[in-house]
């Protein structure tokens, strides 16, 4: 099965094609300007580049995020209008999942950090891994670095673009030397391999349905959050 992947959560977006388990192409580019028209160039360089053509595509993997609102929203858009006009399905990836996924090989506790854009507020989940497969693990959590750490409670492998800041200050947080780290970032032949395994298995959203995952507390919630840790932070000391 021929899949398409894209993510587009970060400035590193990401484009990737699989056939049957296959990596063909993993291309990444930056983009910060005219997103879409570079993506639509760029997905039909890397299908040249692997003899293919948008209609020889079986289904699209997109990358719902979290990470930049406006870069998943173009990445999504371009995921529909493409599983519209071929009348292929597509499947949306949780961006944490993905990064996740680059740890599949890990035994330990594995989680993503994605930088949630706002002073340090960061998205992430946790996964276990089994049968080259990744599953998350309670909710999502949107929050500060010191919030994560009390959450983790046995050894773990952080897995994150901008991973050596993360590791440090939880490291220091924990006081403990049982957090591995993994630098990554999304790629899009790892969104065309989670995509394929559900739609192989004939897992597919609905095409117009199909929408950003949008995690982010609203500025007012993080601060009022923010300080109320921090005032009984002061009031147990």
């Amino acid at each position: 099965m021929l899949v398409l992947g894209i993510d587009t959560s970060s400035y590193a977006n990401a484009i990737g094609v699989v056939d049957d388990g296959r990596v063909l192409a993993d291309f990444v580019f930056e983009t910060r300007h005219e997103s879409l028209s570079k993506i639509m160039l760029n997905v039909d360089g890397v299908l040249k580049k692997a003899n293919l053509g948008l209609e020889d595509i079986d289904g699209f993997g997109v990358g719902l995020g979290p990470g930049s609102w406006t870069g998943i929203r173009i990445g999504v858009t371009v995921g529909k209008i493409f599983a519209y006009c071929t009348g292929k399905p597509v499947k949306g990836i949780s961006t944490l999942e993905v990064l996740a996924y680059g740890a599949r090989d890990c035994h330990t506790l594995i989680c993503p950090i994605v930088d949630a854009g706002a002073r340090e507020t960061i998205y992430t989940a946790f996964y276990r891994s089994g049968n080259d497969k990744v599953h998350q693990v309670g909710d999502y959590y949107v929050g500060d670095l010191p919030g994560l750490a009390e959450m983790i409670k046995e050894p773990v492998v952080l897995v994150a673009a901008d991973v050596p800041k993360y590791r440090n200050v939880i490291g220091q947080l924990l006081k403990s030397n049982t957090i591995e780290a993994l630098e990554s970032a999304p790629g899009g032949a790892a969104v065309a391999l989670l995509a394929a395994a559900s739609l192989q298995s004939g897992e597919h959203d609905d095409t117009l349905a199909l929408a950003p995952l949008y995690l982010k507390e609203s500025t007012a919630k993080a601060f009022v959050n923010k300080y109320l840790k921090r005032a009984q932070a002061a009031q147990q000391g």
